[in-house]
């Protein structure tokens, strides 16, 4: 079947929603990589600072001599031999303040210190007979924290560009059911008017001749006004005609399953059906349980049943049977008749629009447009059950179509 063919306007609207939220998905995935990146960078950098405080803690609780120290970390020792430094140390340190304090307060005492070279991490205390200052130089830190911030930002940025791309691309592909349903909704109203319109003129049409000749001179035009109220009701049963095909469109998708007696909606349908069996000369009769609980939506039940005995009577040469039947994991309603049957098996008529191919013959006075069944097999397959079409059971010539439904009671397994 041919897709609606959206309207410019309509096609404008899905670029400005798809861009619209391509851009919304590129920034809230730029804001979950800006918390990711940030939180990264502030553990990475506290783990930096960590560690570096427990280097400059064991060059300062270890150190014998200036040499024999942790590789990336300076010290001074200062004793009463004199003041020894590392190798390299920083023009401008140690920091002798620093290591005068720190005998004189006995306390460890940890400071930044800027020198001309730069600004460097120094951790001093007093040990037995020395005190020890080492230096660290944090700038290689600094380096490796903003090599990350690059790579972050650089993924990052790309992440975003992908995302943007991807939440337009995707957003197309999700809106775009969105505006062909919108299309075929306006087509469908755009018909559905089309079609109301012509027999609500004819109705409308009638009615005024047949007022008009009523309240004249009635028994003048006894015929005319016999012809009009034949055309009234022609003009009714095309009406009701749109109106079933307008319903059967709008018919919903989703159920919701209810315990209910499969048994007494049959027993409505059967009821209800009679007169119209009776005015075909075909006898309708209902046999089988009188009670079979199952979990299904009772309106979408009244239909399908509604569609199977309709479908039996319009077929039938002169007998209908119904009957409801049940085991332990649901119940069934199987519907036969005495028409022609089914040709090569039927196997398309659950088929929509299938009409109806599947019959060797059919009732000349009703136009089928395939519908029926297909919507007792989608009702079926909506609350977990089948329809099955086959011959009779006993052999002779007829149809049985069998609608199966699952139990109000769990099913055991």
């Amino acid at each position: 079947m041919s897709q609606a063919r959206a309207t410019a306007a309509e096609r404008a609207l899905l670029r400005r929603t798809s861009r619209r939220l391509g851009l919304q998905t590129g920034a809230l995935v730029l804001v979950c990589l800006l918390v990711v990146a940030v939180t990264a960078v502030l553990v990475v950098a506290r783990g930096y600072a960590e560690q570096d405080e427990r280097r400059l803690e064991s060059v300062v609780a270890t150190a014998e001599h200036v040499e024999a120290v942790d590789p990336g970390v300076w010290v001074a020792i200062e004793s009463p031999d004199g003041l020894e430094v590392s190798a390299g140390l920083p023009d401008g340190l140690p920091d002798l303040e620093l290591m005068a304090e720190a005998a004189r307060t006995d306390q460890e005492l940890r400071r930044q210190v800027s020198v001309p070279s730069g600004t460097y991490e120094t951790l001093t205390g007093a040990r037995p007979g020395r005190v020890v200052q080492a230096v660290l130089d944090p700038s290689e830190r600094r380096e490796e924290l903003a090599l990350l911030v690059v790579a972050l930002s650089v993924a990052g940025g790309v992440g975003v560009l992908l995302a943007t791309v991807g939440g337009w691309w995707f957003a197309r592909r999700a809106v775009r059911p969105t505006a062909e349903a919108l299309a075929m909704q306006r087509r469908f109203v755009a018909d559905a008017g089309h079609e109301l319109r012509t027999p609500l003129t004819l109705l409308s049409t009638r009615a005024q001749l047949l007022r008009r000749r009523v309240t004249q001179s009635p028994a003048d035009h006894a015929g005319a006004i016999g012809r009009d109220v034949d055309g009234l009701l022609a003009d009714t049963a095309a009406l009701t005609e749109i109106l079933d095909d307008l319903l059967v469109a709008a018919d919903p998708r989703s159920v919701d399953p209810v315990g209910m007696d499969l048994a007494a909606v049959v027993r409505e349908v059967v009821e209800a059906a009679g007169p119209a069996a009776e005015e075909r000369g075909v006898r309708l009769r209902q046999e089988g349980e009188t009670t079979a609980p199952v979990l299904a939506t009772p309106a979408a039940v009244r239909r399908a049943v509604t569609a199977l005995v309709d479908n039996a009577v319009d077929h039938a040469d002169g007998e209908v049977r119904v009957a409801v039947q049940r085991d332990r994991d649901g119940a069934r309603v199987v519907v036969e008749d005495d028409g022609p049957g089914f040709a090569g098996g039927g196997t398309d008529l659950f088929e929509r629009f299938a009409s109806h191919r599947g019959r060797e013959d059919a009732s000349a006075d009703r136009r089928h447009y395939g519908l029926g069944l297909a919507l007792v097999a989608e009702i079926a397959a909506q609350h977990g059950g089948d329809v099955t079409a086959a011959g009779r059971a006993d052999g002779g010539h007829g149809a049985r179509l069998t609608l199966t439904l699952p139990g109000a009671a769990p099913r055991r397994r």
